[in-house]
């Protein structure tokens, strides 16, 4: 027995160490195959998670980044799917960047790799798109051509053939789409487009008077789905246009005692008994389309109108108001009827008993008031506005507490120009009515800051001084920051931002628009570099990160740290980035300013190379022509006006004048002295010193020079500045006149327009 024992003890020892390796091996192969699920795992949620990070880019119109970061992910591992998608939106962002090439060159790759995909097919229609917002309407037929030759009986080709008969209809080539549309329609009879191409081939029937051809195709149709009440409604359509009237009302009545439910079947029934004369059948059967709802006399009042029945309209409306009395587009609607009908008194009253109604409801206000200034504005209309204004005065003196009567009487002064009067009256209502006042008075800047009229500042003042909601006065002091900008009032500009900064509620905008006015405006580089480095400190998108850097490259150029600028400057040329070109020009004035000519050249030949923007191919063509037309007396006065106005860059006024005022004393025989002179012109007008600038001005006009159109300019902005606009005008008037042939021109007729129209407005005004 013990002898037994020990034999079956000997021999299990090793099938025990079997056993346990074996589970060790088990176990470790369970564990590498969980270790290399978990990890492809890991891969494929960051994979999704760059793919989302990339159509964030997209959907967000950062084109570029969206490129860079397609291009990296189509190297790594994706299923077809994620291929197919990512190949369409890259090149949906070549063509949003203007790079027709490289979008052809990826759209034609996926539509050639897999003919019958679905990202095969958008791609076609996006690649025949480029062609057609470039208003190349044959090549893109050619092209669809050329897919259904290369791609017969796919899914490329019946998109190609389809779109090639809809570009033909649009190009009014008629015969060649009605060919197409037949063509299509017999090779891909189950194409998703199938529908829409028989209505197109209706249409084209029926506008080349072709009413057989027509019919044959809609009946075939019927024949197949005799309920396509779409075919019915084009048949009957087509029997209306050939005065076959009857057959017309039999098939409509047809239709409706299958469909009694079909509102547009009834509504055409009803327009043709109009057709026919028969009004009270026509009443009957719109009747029969109103349901219990809302709507319903809205419904009937907009047949009404359409057919020209303004009575019923009116009363229709009417009975729609009553069951929603404060919905604005139904006062509109009746206002119409009354306009329609001469009785523009009646039409006015319900335009503002809309207002009364609606309460202070910006979204209906406006479409409201922009449908009443149709009967309000004009001096022929003075008569009524007097009269409305002296109602609602009336009604005012008896509730003074009646907000509404408050704000309409507002709103009718603000629209009869006495812009001062609305704001006379909402100071005195804004204690007890403060929101109702402030939605006011918000609106109305808005208004006149789109119609760039000035006493929006006025507007924007007065709110910030009545108005204590925090989100109303930064948006306030922001709008009002850019206005001052545009009125060159940079000091108030900038003291408005800093403002939104003492309170916490700047937004990256704000501080950029702070940093340009610091730069541009105040000529203060210093204060702008602390203005950018804050922003710098913030989580930035790829774009606003460059933007900053752009204008920091400036500020260091301006400062005269010219290395320290093409440091910060030449990372964004190297990049893909939209702002190349900018920071390349940027790069040039770094060699400009630094009197490096030959390095300033070759930069500025780059930019225009390589840029989009006509006025930064100008800015450097513009410094081309300064370097290359004034190398006289060894360059000199061309260094002294750079140095002028690298001191006027940097807010050293007096210093800039005198080194422009002694180069001009020193050099008056140099070939750069208008230039002086137009740098004078525009350092004395910066001061307002208006007086000192068109002296300058003059003085190039004087000389003859290549400079004199944009001189007179300068000349004629100023008398605007000024307010003198019967000067503007004949200075406009004297430049189309002597210098007709000039690039200028374009700008100085649309400033004449402008003057033209701001000597009209204060002739209607003086009394």
């Amino acid at each position: 027995m013990l002898t037994t024992i020990k034999f079956r003890s000997e021999t299990s020892i090793p099938l025990l160490f079997c056993l346990f390796f074996l589970m060790i091996s088990v176990t470790s192969n369970i564990d590498a195959q969980q270790q290399t699920e978990t990890d492809e795992v890991i891969a494929r949620i960051e994979t999704l998670k760059a793919i989302q990070k990339a159509n964030d880019h997209y959907y967000e119109k950062r084109y570029a980044e969206a490129v860079k970061a397609y291009q990296t992910l189509l190297k790594g591992k994706l299923t077809e799917s994620q291929k197919g998608s990512m190949l369409l939106m890259l090149g949906q962002s070549h063509v949003r960047l203007n790079e027709d090439k490289e979008a052809k060159r990826i759209l034609s790759e996926l539509i050639n790799d897999n003919p019958n995909g679905s990202y095969a097919t958008q791609a076609v229609h996006t690649l025949t798109g480029l062609y057609r917002t470039r208003y190349q309407i044959s090549e893109a037929v050619l092209l669809c051509k050329q897919l259904m030759k290369q791609h017969p009986d796919t899914a490329v080709a019946a998109i190609a053939a389809y779109l090639t008969a809809y570009f033909q209809y649009v190009d009014g080539k008629y015969d060649d789409a009605i060919v197409s549309y037949k063509s299509f329609l017999k090779n891909y009879p189950d194409s998703v487009y199938r529908s829409s191409a028989i209505s197109s081939l209706v249409r084209l029937y029926t506008t080349n008077k072709r009413f057989t051809d027509a019919e044959e195709l809609i009946t075939e149709q019927l024949k197949l789905n005799p309920s396509d009440t779409t075919m019915l409604e084009e048949l009957a359509t087509i029997y209306q246009q050939q005065g076959k009237q009857q057959k017309a009302l039999k098939l409509y009545k047809d239709v409706l005692e299958k469909n009694p439910t079909n509102s547009s079947i009834r509504q055409k029934l009803g327009s043709l008994y109009i057709e026919l004369g028969d009004k009270e059948k026509a009443i009957a059967e719109w009747n029969k389309l109103a349901t219990d709802g809302l709507d319903r006399f809205q419904q009937l009042g907009s047949i009404y109108l359409t057919h020209k029945m303004y009575d019923e309209a009116i009363v229709a409306f009417q009975k729609a108001i009553q069951a929603n009395p404060s919905y604005g587009y139904l006062y509109s609607q009746l206002a119409s009827a009354y306009k329609i009908q001469g009785n523009v008194e009646k039409a006015a009253t319900t335009y503002l008993e809309g207002l009364r109604q609606i309460g202070s409801s910006v979204s209906q206000r406006a479409p409201i008031w922009e449908a009443m200034l149709e009967i309000y504005e004009g001096e022929s209309q003075k008569p009524l506005r007097e009269k409305l204004i002296a109602q609602y005065q009336n009604e005012l003196n008896a509730s003074p507490r009646n907000i509404h009567t408050a704000i309409i009487l507002g709103e009718l002064y603000f629209y009869a120009g006495q812009f001062q009067e609305t704001l006379k009256l909402y100071k005195q209502i804004h204690r007890t009515y403060t929101t109702y006042v402030d939605a006011s008075l918000q609106r109305l800047a808005n208004v006149l800051e789109r119609n760039t009229n000035p006493s929006a500042i006025d507007y924007y003042e007065t709110l910030l001084l009545l108005s204590k909601d925090t989100r109303t006065l930064t948006n306030t002091r922001y709008s009002l920051s850019r206005l001052y900008q545009k009125e060159e009032a940079w000091n108030k500009a900038a003291s408005i931002l800093m403002e939104l900064n003492k309170n916490d509620s700047s937004s990256i905008e704000s501080q950029f628009l702070l940093a340009k006015i610091q730069l541009y405006g105040l000529h203060d580089p210093k204060a702008a570099q602390i203005t950018l480095q804050s922003l710098l400190s913030k989580r930035l998108v790829h774009n606003q990160y460059n933007e900053a850097r752009l204008i920091l490259g400036e500020v260091h150029t301006v400062m005269g740290r010219f290395t320290l600028a093409r440091q910060v400057l030449s990372p964004i040329v190297s990049s893909a980035s939209s702002m190349n070109a900018s920071a390349r020009k940027l790069i040039g004035d770094s060699y400009f300013y630094a009197t490096d000519f030959d390095n300033a050249l070759t930069e500025y030949r780059k930019v225009i190379l390589s840029s989009k923007s006509d006025k930064l191919t100008n800015d450097a063509l513009e410094r081309i022509v300064l370097i290359q037309d004034n190398s006289d007396y060894l360059g000199l006065p061309l260094t002294d006006y750079i140095h002028a106005l690298q001191h006027y860059l940097r807010g050293n006024i007096e210093t800039a004048i005198t080194q422009c005022e002694d180069t001009i004393s020193i050099h008056n025989k140099a070939l750069i002295v208008d230039d002086i002179w137009m740098l004078l012109g525009l350092i004395h007008s910066s001061q307002k010193a208006y007086g000192a600038a068109i002296h300058s001005y003059r003085q190039v006009i004087t000389l003859e020079s290549p400079l004199a159109a944009e001189a007179m300019t300068q000349i004629a902005e100023i008398y605007q500045k000024k307010n003198d606009f019967a000067s503007a005008l004949e200075t406009y008037t004297t430049l189309l006149t002597t210098y007709p042939d000039n690039s200028i021109v374009p700008h100085v007729r649309q400033q004449l327009d402008n003057v033209t129209k701001l000597i009209k407005n204060t002739d209607t005004k003086t009394p």
